[in-house]
């Protein structure tokens, strides 16, 4: 039985559920690709209970979602072809794999991730909110399925996923992706692009799922997953001067 139900509409339900997050509850909430379940990246029980709900391994961690750059500038290391994804397409579908600095508090954490760590901004106004509400300012953004299955696209067809033993639901099927966001991102970085005054224009597929792209090696971007946001964008992108 769930205990809490949240919608995107009301700012104080979403200031109630990121109250949730901060004591541990695991939620399933909107992206601007497919429903996400997660919970407090840094709270190690919530983040274990998480995996069990999805019957996902140990040892593949997990994506986190944040609200802004300034908020990973503490803890992970952005090189300069980070620099110019991040300029470009967040918010948005691109999930990015970072170094974890050495010294950062998110080295304590012992499930979510390990020296590195997969993360993105998300366009979408509900779920950017709600992140900016936690204490961490961090949210696990993984899909709303059990592992292996198909992501849960419509909130109405939840009951369809067989997930059990999450604490709350935040309905967002009213909500649309939004760039309000952009405002976050234009002045963490300066520096010149064609690329800096347009999103990606790739087709969105079916199912959308974020592109995930491999940073931790020095000059070789790696592709893990082609989503929204084509191997040809990115790639066209780095190699601009």
């Amino acid at each position: 039985m769930v205990a809490f139900y949240f919608k995107c509409s009301k700012n104080d339900d979403l200031r109630k559920c990121a109250s949730q997050i901060d004591k541990g509850s695991i939620i399933i909430f909107p992206t601007d690709t497919v429903y996400a379940i997660g919970c407090d990246p840094l709270n190690n029980d919530s983040v274990l209970k998480l995996f069990q709900i999805k019957n996902r391994p140990l040892d593949k961690y997990l994506p986190i979602l944040t609200s802004s750059v300034s908020n990973l500038l503490d803890f992970v290391e952005i090189t300069k072809d980070a620099e110019k994804l991040i300029k470009h397409f967040w918010p948005g579908p691109l999930t990015l794999v970072l170094k974890i600095k050495e010294y950062s508090s998110l080295n304590s954490n012992r499930y979510a991730f390990n020296k590195t760590i997969a993360i993105r901004i998300p366009d979408n106004k509900c779920t950017i909110n709600l992140i900016q509400m936690t204490k961490n300012k961090l949210l696990v953004g993984t899909s709303a399925n059990i592992s292996k299955q198909n992501p849960l696209i419509h909130l109405r067809d939840l009951n369809k996923c067989n997930l059990q033993g999450y604490d709350a639901i935040v309905d967002g099927d009213e909500c649309s992706s939004s760039h309000f966001v952009s405002s976050l991102l234009s002045s963490a970085f300066s520096y010149p692009s064609s690329f800096s005054s347009s999103k990606s224009k790739s087709p969105t597929n079916s199912i959308s799922v974020s592109t995930i792209v491999d940073l931790t090696e020095s000059n070789c971007p790696k592709i893990i997953r082609e989503g929204v946001i084509s191997k040809e964008d990115i790639f066209a992108l780095l190699k601009e001067k």
